[in-house]
């Protein structure tokens, strides 16, 4: 079947192509909104500025297929081959693309709002600038495994509200990105970037966060109990009121970070650099600081009791009011 066929046959209400071959086939701006589409191959095709709203495109072979300002909003995309496809500000609103895989495919200022994307491999994918928002990434033990971010391209992206849990996000480029109240636990962000980006109310109970950057990050009344940011580096980042109860902070950069009123209880702080750090009525009871440089940091009315400080560098700090791991208060 040819494009001109496809089309004539969509106009006289016939809807169901399922299977059909339109390899290369030039669909350049057509309306195909509901089309059935199953198994389709469009490899190739050129579909820019398409309208396939609610169209099923399920097990479809979008391989190096143009998408470009094509409208997908509401489409079903379950399990289906996007690999390398130009997908630049397409509407995926509330798409479902279950299981698909969309590796190297070009995503940039596409509208994924409140998309289904459980087990969706976007593995060095770019995103830059995409909107998120709401969209479904979530691992579920025995259903959905975690989406395969690892690698991609999510600079400036908006996440606000969406549910990474579980998500390998190994080496992405988040930059800037905007993860407001977004949900990340359990999500893989080893040697992540992150700098720049607004982390504030989001969840990262369990995350791993190891070697990644979060210079100048906002994590203000984020959740990171448990998270594993060894060696992680977060140079004037913001966890005011963040919550890292038993949190692995070993060798991490915190030099100038801003963590007035944040908890650390039980945390590990073994050799982390603290450098004029503000922990102004911080809460760091039975935290490990062993060997970590505390030099002018600000702990001012601090609580440390039974924190292990007996070999951290005290140099210069401020600790007005704290209350010292004997329970004595300070000076």
């Amino acid at each position: 079947m040819d494009a001109i066929e496809l089309l004539k046959r969509y106009q006289a209400g016939e809807t169901d192509f399922r299977g059909e071959n339109l390899c290369g086939a030039d669909l350049h701006g057509a309306d195909l909104i509901g089309a059935d589409l199953t198994g389709t191959d469009l490899r190739g095709a050129n579909l820019v500025l398409a309208y396939l709203n609610r169209a099923n495109l399920s097990k479809a072979n979008l391989v190096g297929t143009r998408l470009s300002g094509a409208n997908l909003s509401q489409a079903d995309l379950i399990n289906a081959k996007l690999r390398d496809a130009d997908l630049h500000g397409a509407i995926l609103y509330g798409a479902d693309l279950r299981g698909a895989d969309i590796t190297l495919a070009i995503l940039l200022d596409a509208n994924l709002i409140s998309a289904d994307l459980r087990s969706v491999n976007l593995g060095s994918a770019n995103l830059r600038g995409a909107c998120l928002r709401g969209a479904n990434l979530r691992y579920e033990k025995r259903c959905y495994d975690g989406a395969n971010l690892r690698g991609v391209d999510l600079r400036n992206a908006d996440l606000r509200g969406a549910n990474l849990n579980g998500a390998d996000l190994t080496k992405a480029d988040l930059r800037r990105a905007n993860l407001t109240e977004t949900s990340l636990r359990e999500a893989n962000l080893t040697e992540a970037t992150l700098t720049g980006a607004i982390l504030q109310g989001s969840f990262l109970t369990d995350a791993n966060l190891t070697e990644a950057n979060l210079s100048q990050a906002i994590l203000i009344n984020a959740k990171l109990e448990r998270a594993n940011l060894t060696e992680a580096t977060l140079k004037e980042v913001n966890l005011s009121d963040a919550n890292l109860t038993a949190a692995i902070l070993s060798k991490v950069n915190l030099t100038q970070a801003v963590m007035q009123r944040a908890r650390f209880n039980r945390a590990d702080l073994s050799r982390a650099i603290l450098h004029k750090a503000d922990l102004t009525e911080a809460t760091l009871i039975e935290a490990y600081l062993g060997r970590a440089d505390l030099r002018n940091a600000n702990l001012s009315n601090a609580n440390l009791a039974k924190a292990e400080l007996s070999s951290a560098n005290l140099m210069g700090a401020v600790l007005h009011g704290a209350t010292l791991p004997d329970g004595t208060i300070a000076e």
